[in-house]
């Protein structure tokens, strides 16, 4: 989840090296002078990556007093970045009972829920991150990278509209909103936020990925070739990013370098569907029909829900002779996505034809 989880955890690096002095801010009685020196010793152990111990730390913290908000939220920081994802929303759930106010508690478990797919769930706790901090920038970034992965494109805008007008260094922001733009399919706008997003993190590879994914879509083959080779170079073992510019090379009718691309992004992740989608393309354009059809097998077994796939496959059995096959590929091209039977029809018809001119 990149940039919603950044965020999540330079808040958890900083409150663990302020956890002493708030601490040191709590009435003090006897059960909570005690309960605040496990806090402390525990946040000393979370500063330096030592989970099991600061773990350790917090537990005696919330035994020796089940009142104090803190130790439960610290123990939930570890928890949570240990992957103890039910320990960590029980942490926050009671440190929100004891404390409403700690934003972070909030942002935490609106983070769990959106890594649940409980979109609804993270939504709602965002707008109480948003309620208690309105100046956030991040806050209305969060809220609107829940409300772009919901589906809500209009919303996840004006979420990242309202970041960057709060800070308009905020890289992420402009990201998201370009991502819901594209989204949109106003590419235009997507490449200009993508563009604005690269300008402030020049070197966070995912952009580049994004934004050559956006000059394909414009077809400028040359720009999305360039953008995919720098995210090659910062993310080597980045499967999608070979597979991408090998599509990117197809469309410019390199199909040797294409060739190339798709091969090595198979031999970093051998089950990754697009490559041998694209890989079965080149074999098509070299004339090599079985072997295209091996790997639309392949790409189907890795993503049965790949309609395009099916269609493809079709399209192969179709020129093999084999009907009934290539029927129910079709079938079930269409099953995954109607959208596609007005462009399926014609390429059906352009296959019979070219079978009938077959020698």
């Amino acid at each position: 989840m990149n940039n919603y989880g950044k965020i999540i955890n330079c808040v958890v690096i900083l409150l663990c090296c302020v956890a002493a002095s708030f601490a040191l801010a709590q009435p003090q009685n006897s059960r909570l002078t005690t309960s605040n020196s496990y806090v402390e010793r525990g946040a000393k152990w979370s500063a330096k990556g030592d989970w099991d111990r600061a773990l350790s730390d917090y537990e005696l913290a919330v035994a020796a007093d089940p009142t104090n908000a803190l130790a439960f939220y610290n123990r939930g920081v570890v928890r949570y970045r240990i992957n103890n994802l039910e320990g960590a929303l029980a942490d926050f759930n009671r440190t929100l009972q004891l404390n409403p106010a700690l934003i972070e508690a909030w942002l935490h478990r609106s983070n769990i829920a959106f890594l649940r797919g409980d979109f609804e769930a993270a939504i709602k706790d965002g707008s109480q991150v948003i309620k208690l901090s309105p100046h956030s920038a991040e806050a209305w970034c969060n809220r609107g990278q829940v409300r772009r992965s919901k589906g809500d494109l209009v919303g996840a805008i004006s979420d990242n509209t309202k970041a960057i007008e709060l800070n308009p260094r905020l890289a992420e922001a402009w990201e998201i909103r370009g991502l819901a733009r594209f989204q949109q399919g106003a590419l235009t706008g997507a490449l200009a936020d993508v563009n604005q997003s690269l300008k402030l993190n020049p070197n966070r590879a995912e952009n580049y990925g994004q934004r050559g994914t956006i000059k394909f879509h414009l077809r400028d083959y040359e720009g999305a070739i360039a953008d995919h080779t720098q995210e090659i170079k910062l993310m080597p073992t980045k499967a999608q990013a070979w597979s991408d510019r090998g599509s990117a090379r197809a469309a410019k009718g390199d199909w040797d370098g294409a060739f190339q691309d798709f091969n090595q992004a198979i031999k970093v992740d051998p089950n990754l569907p697009p490559a041998y989608f694209g890989r079965a393309a080149v074999w098509k354009e070299k004339g090599s029909w079985e072997q295209a059809l091996n790997d639309y097998d392949r790409c189907i077994e890795n993503n049965p829900k790949f309609a395009d796939a099916y269609a493809q496959r079709g399209l192969c059995r179709l020129r093999q002779g084999e009907e009934a096959e290539a029927q129910a590929d079709f079938d079930e091209c269409l099953r995954l996505n109607p959208t596609l039977k007005a462009s399926l029809e014609q390429e059906i018809s352009k296959a019979k034809a070219q079978r009938t001119r077959k020698p």
